[in-house]
């Protein structure tokens, strides 16, 4: 009977440990800022490349150790995301799957 107490209460603390990590890597993951933290010459500069972008979702990001700024939006009903360094800077775009 203890050892089937302890098996049951070793495999909890597992699933508890591992659910704790996915919480860690999920706020990792999401970057999101406001398009208030954005820098005026990334918002200029996008601005000028994508005039037509709905949806528009600014992260923070890094491209080679440098601080830069990605977009997420729609535009011609495709997806998108493109990279902008601190100066407005394009770095690349791509098709956000």
């Amino acid at each position: 009977m203890k050892k089937i107490f302890l098996i049951m209460a070793l495999s909890l603390s597992l699933f508890t440990i591992q659910s704790c990590n996915n919480d860690a890597k999920d706020k990792e993951d999401n970057k999101e800022i406001s398009t208030n933290d954005v820098p005026a010459p990334v918002q200029t500069a996008f601005s000028a490349k994508y005039s037509t972008a709905t949806d528009v979702k600014w992260e923070d990001a890094h491209e080679n150790n440098v601080q830069t700024y990605k977009a997420k939006f729609t535009i011609n009903g495709k997806k998108m995301k493109a990279e902008f360094d601190t100066n407005g800077g394009f770095v690349k775009e791509e098709e956000d799957k």
